[in-house]
């Protein structure tokens, strides 16, 4: 039974978004987050032009209503015989009769008495009678500012909410002589200049609608651009798959990547591709392997059957029983000797896909080459064959696993025996670049035939005596999980006929600082 986690049962029914969503919900963001930027910033920027363009305004009327009042302070008037009527026919015949006032503010003239408080004002200019609207306005915003700040004459422009609305002001003092008690009987004359901003915002709060509208509208675009964008993605993400389905199944027929949506997926498709190819031909290497492994363990099997019951109902005779206990005990070594190449070939596989762990050490390359030839050459001698050995005598090392690396040299030894004549040659040598330790192993046999050669490493490939061709395909996973090379080719004189097979074994040296390095970590 398969054994589930404890979030298994929610991970099984969570709710995931389809791809459309996805993009939608990205498009959206990215919008969302222009328009709020682009709201903030067209809001401030609008707010400081507005700001700008009433200060404008009431600076240009500033300016013309203090030409204005500087002509009428040099007007020639008799202030002691003048009253409020005079002077203030007088000014509003210059406002109306003046052709230099600026119209960008609303101009207003006030007027308070001596002995009345900051905030009581008599408006002259706009007269009820010129305009009621106009006066009932002008009234109303002037009151709200004496109310609020009184009657003050300030160098800066002042501003005033009124009901939402912002007013920008400024007032301008008229005198008529530095001579205080020459016309202390007349009133206290004012013009007031202040410029509504609403129609500014208005025009603001209109173009945030639009703005608005224009993003709502985006919005709908973007939600059916995703749709349009993610159905490709949907359709090739269902047919990766489909495909991925397949291959659990065991169908490793290929997917054609040329209809995926975007570039990533037709590169994964490519991949899924080649890792099915891989997955096929592994399914069809193990099958395999356990098919030739299964024949080649029967037939040791049948055969230490067949002499253990020849033995067992006397069907042989005291000699022959004598040479079936031998061929039993032959056999009983060559399935030994299988199922331990079985065992370490699986543990180079597991090691390779990084399910094992080889252990390794420190080793004497010229020691390995000692003992490897020890252990061999009881089978030399009673094959009466000769084994021929160069062996350098420098102290160079190896990151290896020692008996990974007999069994690979018994195993090359023990195929080069199979085959030799008279000789075996062993060398045990630096390389040119002092970079590698080569093994070579070489015989005089018949060397390697053409049909063999190209798959010589392929796991139960036999040779014309051979036995169960595993040997060969052990020796090449150990010298790979040791990060090294091995070749098989023949050997031939100078007239171009072979006169042998040889195997060239090339594993990396390390260093005295990378040994010390490893040791430390192996500690």
């Amino acid at each position: 039974m398969t054994p589930r986690g404890p979030g298994s049962i929610f991970r099984k029914h969570t709710f995931k978004l389809p791809i459309a969503i996805h993009l939608y919900a990205t498009f959206l963001m990215v919008i969302l987050l222009m328009a709020l930027s682009l709201l903030f910033i067209t809001r401030s920027i609008l707010e400081t032009y507005i700001a700008q363009e009433c200060h404008k305004r009431i600076n240009n009327a500033y300016n013309s209503c203090q030409s204005l009042a500087e002509t009428f302070r040099s007007a020639d008037f008799d202030l002691t015989n003048s009253s409020d009527t005079d002077i203030s026919d007088s000014l509003l015949n210059a406002i109306v009769s003046s052709a230099d006032i600026s119209n960008e503010a609303t101009i207003a003239l006030i007027y308070t008495r001596n002995d009345s408080k900051d905030s009581e004002f008599t408006l002259l200019w706009p007269s009820a009678l010129h305009s009621l609207s106009s006066y009932n306005f002008a009234k109303y915003v002037i009151t709200e500012i004496t109310d609020n700040s009184g009657v003050v004459l300030s160098p800066d422009i002042q501003k005033i909410s009124i009901e939402g609305s912002i007013f920008y002001y400024k007032m301008i003092g008229i005198n008529y002589s530095p001579e205080r008690d020459v016309y202390k009987h007349l009133s206290n004359y004012y013009i007031v200049l202040f410029v509504n901003s609403k129609p500014y915002y208005s025009l603001t709060e209109s173009l945030m609608i639009a703005l608005i509208q224009v993003v709502l509208i985006i919005i709908i675009v973007a939600g059916i651009l995703s749709l349009f964008n993610s159905i490709p993605l949907f359709l090739s993400a269902k047919r990766l798959s489909d495909f991925a389905r397949r291959v659990g199944r065991g169908d490793y027929s290929p997917i054609n990547t040329e209809h995926t949506a975007s570039r990533e997926l037709t590169d994964l498709g490519i991949q899924m591709n080649s890792m099915a190819q891989k997955l096929e031909k592994s399914d069809l290497e193990q099958k395999t392997f356990f098919q030739n492994a299964s024949h080649e363990l029967r037939t040791p099997l049948m055969s230490i059957q067949g002499y253990a019951e020849g033995i067992k109902y006397g069907v042989f005779s005291e000699e022959e029983s004598v040479k079936a206990v031998d061929v039993i005990i032959d056999e009983t070594e060559r399935l030994t000797n299988m199922v331990s190449n079985l065992l370490t070939i699986s543990k180079m596989d597991m090691a390779k896909s990084g399910d094992y762990t080889v252990k390794k050490q420190i080793l004497n390359c010229s020691e390995i080459a000692e003992d490897a030839i020890d252990k061999v050459r009881g089978h030399f001698i009673h094959d009466d064959k000769e084994l021929v050995n160069d062996i350098t005598k420098e102290d160079l090392y190896i990151y290896a696993n020692e008996s990974d690396i007999f069994r690979m040299l018994e195993n090359i030894f023990s195929n080069c025996l199979r085959y030799c004549r008279t000789t075996v040659n062993f060398t045990c040598l630096k390389d040119r670049n002092n970079k590698n330790i080569v093994f070579t192993i070489s015989d005089d046999g018949p060397g390697i035939s053409e049909d063999v050669i190209n798959k010589l490493f392929d796991r139960f490939a036999t040779g014309t005596a051979g036995k169960h061709g595993i040997g060969l395909a052990l020796a090449k996973a150990i010298v790979e999980e040791h990060k090294g090379t091995i070749r098989g080719f023949n050997l031939t004189d100078p007239d171009g006929n072979i006169k042998g097979a040889c195997f060239e074994i090339r594993l990396p040296l390390i260093t005295k600082r990378e040994q010390l390095t490893k040791l430390n970590q192996e500690r």
